[in-house]
């Protein structure tokens, strides 16, 4: 799935500059649901593997798909609110699929005596598929922005896209370092009982769904760059008190703190992206995002799993904590720049 998500990134740019980005959400609506749907028939290993490529395909159109068609249908004022709806529902609605797809088995296992081929765990997954294949109902009700087809030679030139992508690398380290072993982090290094790594977690969910509604409300004070750098800061902070943390009560509720600093900042960083290059770029520059995300995350992994093993957690998050510093200062900087830029550019403009 991960291949087919770096796979599908560049590819998904191109399609929504071509098709438009209503057809590309459509399509994208449409194969996510129907290949896992199609993933529940067979337990082959070979057919999964194929159709777990397929599934990283989709989802990474999907996810190339959300940043420009967000930033088409809301204004530059309404932008950080619209980001921070977005995933403040993924988060939440997420949480209550969790608890609906875990109790589903049970209800489905009473129907799978009627329908031999298939048990209750795929019955669930069918089903699951089928809610997911409910998104087309308001996507179809979407105006289509117009895309104009833009030659990648101009939006590899693009300076600012750089300097922010570049910022944008640095935090898929961040973010692609620590979390995928946060299970680990609980379980074993805080010794903690599953119940109560569980509480934890849905406990750092519903903090998620508070910190993301309330990012508009601090990029509104102190600005979107500011906000985003102020976020990046309690990131590392978290991480740094983590590290010194002994006792599994302080570590469980920084832990907590963590997940919502983290992801307040994140409507931020996709607005400031979809702000600082033209509407023609911005199919191309969220493709590239993506991308970016997804090697970072991936280098990410496989660092952390070595520095978690060979240096200890204490240490690990200590250098987690520089590298989100890093992208705070690299993000305020890229921003910086893009702006002075933007208006030297114009004024000198206005004297030619």
């Amino acid at each position: 799935m991960a291949a087919g998500n770096l796979a599908g990134a560049l590819p998904a740019g191109h399609l929504i500059q071509r098709t438009g980005l209503r057809t590309a959400l459509i399509t994208a609506s449409i194969a996510a649901p129907a290949v896992a749907c199609a993933r529940s028939f067979s337990a082959l290993f070979p057919v999964q593997a194929v159709l777990a490529f397929a599934a990283g395909l989709a989802m990474s159109l999907w996810a190339v798909c959300i940043s420009p068609m967000i930033a088409a249908i809301t204004t530059e004022r309404e932008r950080p609110i619209g980001f921070s709806l977005f995933f403040s529902l993924g988060i939440g609605v997420g949480i209550l699929g969790g608890l609906a797809g875990s109790r589903m088995p049970i209800w489905f296992s009473h129907l799978s005596q009627f329908t031999p081929p298939l048990g209750a765990d795929q019955l669930t997954l069918i089903a699951a598929s089928g809610v997911a294949a409910l998104s087309l109902i308001p996507g179809l009700s979407l105006r289509d922005p117009k895309t104009a087809l833009t030659a990648r030679s101009r939006l590899l030139s693009s300076s600012d896209l750089k300097r922010l992508l570049a910022a944008v690398a640095i935090w898929g380290l961040v973010t692609g370092s620590f979390f995928p072993f946060a299970n680990v982090f609980l379980v074993v290094h805080l010794r903690l009982a599953l119940t109560k790594a569980g509480t934890v977690f849905a406990l750092s969910q519903l903090f998620q769904v508070a910190a993301v509604l309330c990012a508009p409300v601090l990029f509104r004070r102190l600005g979107v760059s500011r906000g985003v750098l102020a976020a990046q800061i309690a990131t590392a902070t978290c991480f740094a008190v983590l590290a010194l943390s002994t006792g599994s009560t302080p570590a469980s509720v920084t832990f907590i703190v963590l997940t919502g600093a983290q992801y307040m900042g994140e409507p931020g960083i996709y607005s400031l992206l979809m702000g600082i290059v033209p509407k023609e770029l911005r199919a191309g520059a969220s493709a590239s995002m993506t991308l970016v995300i997804a090697i970072s995350q991936l280098i990410a992994a496989a660092s952390a799993g070595w520095a978690f093993t060979h240096l200890g957690y204490p240490r690990a998050l200590a250098i987690i904590a520089l590298f989100a510093i890093t992208a705070g200062i690299l993000f305020n900087a890229a921003v910086r720049r893009t702006t002075h830029s933007l208006i030297y550019g114009d004024v000198e403009s206005q004297a030619d």
